[in-house]
């Protein structure tokens, strides 16, 4: 397996995306159409890929939130390949990019009853904070924080 940086055009990228929006019709339904205008494509993302003999198999990005704090956006990870650790380290290849940029803080959110993000992101040292911008009183999300270790070289 091989990871590729690249950005939200990549139709690679695109692909995977459509995929994990119909996952989360097939769970929730309408429910999700909600959300549709916060995960569009429209902002600039740094993207890493996973490939499997070229294969995206995977996806994770970010997004800038304000000039301290990055967003960790769309991380999915095709079934048959799950359980591997490849999102746990996605979300590690973002969060140095993100640091050798000087941000110093992640943020994330994810579905209150997505119990396998919720633990990979505590896994990850994000602890759960009041629900920001678009999510500010939407009880079926969590939002979740992760403040970056300095640097030592």
């Amino acid at each position: 397996m091989e990871s590729v940086i690249t950005n939200e055009k990549d139709e690679r990228f695109i692909e995977l995306t459509r995929q994990l929006d119909n996952e989360y019709f097939m769970k929730y339904g309408d429910l999700v159409k909600k959300y549709e205008g916060y995960n569009d494509l429209t902002d600039s993302h740094i993207v890493i890929l996973a490939l499997n003999w070229g294969n995206p198999i995977a996806c994770a990005s970010f997004k800038l939130f304000d000039k301290d704090t990055i967003e960790i956006k769309r991380v999915y990870v095709k079934r048959r390949y799950r359980r591997r650790g490849i999102a746990y380290k996605l979300i590690k290849q973002l969060e140095k990019l993100a640091m050798e940029e000087n941000f110093k803080y992640s943020i994330i959110e994810t579905g209150r009853e997505n119990e396998a993000a919720i633990s990979l992101y505590k896994k990850l040292d994000y602890e759960i904070i009041d629900n920001f911008g678009f999510f500010e009183g939407d009880y079926l999300c969590i939002c979740m924080k992760k403040q970056f270790k300095s640097m030592i070289f």
